[in-house]
């Protein structure tokens, strides 16, 4: 097997600190607006299939890190959403015009965190326990999945609205082999197999940082891992980002804008602040909930602002979310060039809802990670913290699958309406 060069890896690892982040969405509050006239459509039984990195392609370190690939469930997800109200991207509730884009972007990966927290069940009929091998690894192919059909958006949208990419590279084996052995593995094995001190300590360390706990790696791989981002760190630099797809930013598209002028708010200077103009995701709704009742005890107050400012030698996390947060400000202002996937300007109405939408659901699932966290620790709740490790590890294969494939050329000369699944319809 061909490894990885450290300068490839070092680029996919930076890439991680200063590139998109990943993509979102789920099962919404109801109290939305329903598109009025909608007409339903014809019921759709699947998903065709598409090129995605798998094993029989050239991706083996796939399934020995647990990925099991089940079609039959994917077909079950695309039915639940196709099927029945689902939210568009401009925050309504249709039963139509069900759209594979919106399913890969955001819907998906935001139902599997729904269901992760308990706060949304798998379709009916189909069983996906997470708290067994088998089921995360049905859950990790998902996201796997998700992170692949997203970056291929983005990389076609940017050649479309944009000019194609500057960057060229397809990623090895080798490069997910290193994702997991330096970042996912650490993530998985806790939330399966950690006993209770474990898991929460681990959930206390990825607030501030991905390094894994048994962190003793060489050269500048142990830097990079240190000072990814992590849970708090991506919050702080999506929520920039976000803030710079939005007028009246240099970046926003010319000839598109957000449904409302409130979409978002959120000032860098308070800790985790973020309110939305889309329904929250019900993970966030508890994971808010959760923390505003656990902190009206004065003594999980005091354990939650000890872990905010940090131990002699930490960096507080509001300063973490706001070092990230200057390095999305700093890539999004203005966009870092043309052919990169950081300029907007040119988005049109129908896209640009799209990554809107897409935005706001990562800056929600950050969030949610870093409350779920917190609270946990705070107040020693051993079961929220390992079911915040595992969702938070299916976010991170995600982000690094995106990441890994945003640089592939494969389907540049491919329309998305090729290059992504389609719905079957019966």
């Amino acid at each position: 097997m061909k490894i990885a060069s450290r300068h490839e890896i070092g680029r996919l690892h930076r890439a991680i600190r200063s590139s998109v982040a990943v993509l979102t969405a789920a099962t919404m509050c109801l109290s939305a607006a329903v598109c009025a006239d909608a007409a339903p459509q014809t019921a759709v039984t699947g998903l065709s299939e598409t090129y995605y990195p798998w094993i029989d392609n050239g991706y083996p370190s796939l399934a020995r890190n647990g990925l099991i690939a089940d079609p039959e469930l994917l077909d079950a997800f695309a039915r639940e959403y196709a099927n029945n109200p689902h939210l568009t991207n401009t925050g309504e509730i249709t039963i139509a015009d069900p759209n594979v884009q919106d399913f890969f972007t955001w819907w998906l990966p935001h139902q599997l965190a729904n269901i992760a927290m308990n706060e949304a069940a798998p379709p009916e009929g189909r069983d996906l326990d997470l708290t067994t091998p088998e089921g995360l690894g049905r859950a990790q192919w998902l996201v796997h999945l998700c992170g692949y059909y997203s970056s291929s958006w983005l990389r076609t949208s940017m050649g479309v609205f944009d000019q194609p990419s500057s960057t060229s590279a397809t990623p090895t084996d080798a490069v997910y082999t290193q994702f997991y052995d330096l970042v996912l593995a650490q993530y998985r094995d806790t939330a399966l197999f950690g006993d209770d001190a474990a898991v929460l300590g681990f959930a206390e360390q990825t607030l501030r940082s991905n390094a894994p706990l048994t962190a003793g790696l060489p050269g500048p791989r142990s830097d990079l891992l240190e000072r990814g981002p992590a849970e708090v760190g991506m919050f702080g630099y999506d929520a920039r980002w976000l803030f710079n797809l939005l007028p009246p930013s240099l970046n926003a598209p010319i000839a598109a804008t957000p449904f409302t002028d409130n979409y978002f708010s959120a000032n860098p200077d308070i800790f985790l602040d973020a309110h939305f103009a889309l329904p929250e995701q019900p993970y966030l709704r508890e994971a808010e909930r959760k923390h505003a009742q656990a902190t009206t005890d004065p003594g999980v107050n005091a354990q939650v602002a000890r872990i905010v400012q940090g131990r002699p030698g930490q960096e507080p996390l509001l300063a973490i979310q706001q070092s990230f947060g200057a390095a999305g400000d700093a890539i999004y202002r203005n966009g870092i060039g043309y052919g990169t996937p950081t300029v907007y300007r040119g988005w049109n109405q129908e896209q640009y809802n799209r990554v809107l939408a897409w935005a706001s659901y990562a800056v929600m699932y950050s969030k949610a990670n870093s409350l779920n966290a917190l609270t946990a620790v705070a107040t020693n709740d051993a079961s929220l913290a390992r079911q915040e490790v595992r969702t938070s590890f299916l976010w991170w294969i995600y982000t690094t699958t995106y990441i890994a494939t945003i640089f592939d050329p494969r389907n540049d000369a491919t329309p998305l309406s090729e290059s992504l699944p389609h719905f079957v319809t019966a």
